[in-house]
């Protein structure tokens, strides 16, 4: 099941396209096991580039909800080579914008994976407690 953008979200954003790369030509209906396949590219390609986020998100970002549903027409019409120049140019804007939201560039103002807590002068500490390998105990009779 997609996360980042559903068929409704298609059908809002331009359902005259979808209809012209989804439709089943015998049933002349959608095709809703191409939308799916389509909307799941667009995840799996969100979720391997913002990989310093904790996935998977607790709500999804207006901002990553047009890149979704921009990935999921690329791929929609990359099915049967229907993706125009102007399809593949907003398919490239889209993944160069979630590269810059992995770098660091965008926020989304969500939390980090494994991001340590700041403190209250604004440094990280790590602290760990480690046992001591080397006791006089465990040097008994080596020196």
């Amino acid at each position: 099941m997609a996360v980042y953008a559903t068929k409704q979200d298609l059908i809002d954003r331009d359902e005259g396209m979808l209809w012209n790369f989804a439709t089943d030509r015998d049933t002349n209906t959608l095709n809703d096991t191409w939308i799916n396949q389509a909307l799941e590219q667009a995840d799996d390609e969100i979720n391997s580039l913002l990989t310093k986020f904790a996935l998977p998100l607790p709500t999804v970002p207006s901002l990553l909800n047009k890149q979704a549903i921009i990935i999921a027409f690329y791929w929609l019409a990359d099915r049967d080579n229907q993706a125009t120049d102007l399809l593949e140019k907003r398919y490239e804007k889209a993944i160069a914008t979630l590269k810059e939201i992995a770098s660091g560039k965008r926020d989304l103002g969500l939390p980090a994976a494994d991001k340590p807590e700041e403190t209250s002068i604004g440094k990280v500490e790590i602290v760990q407690d480690n046992t001591r390998m080397f006791t006089r105990d465990s040097l008994k009779g080596v020196l």
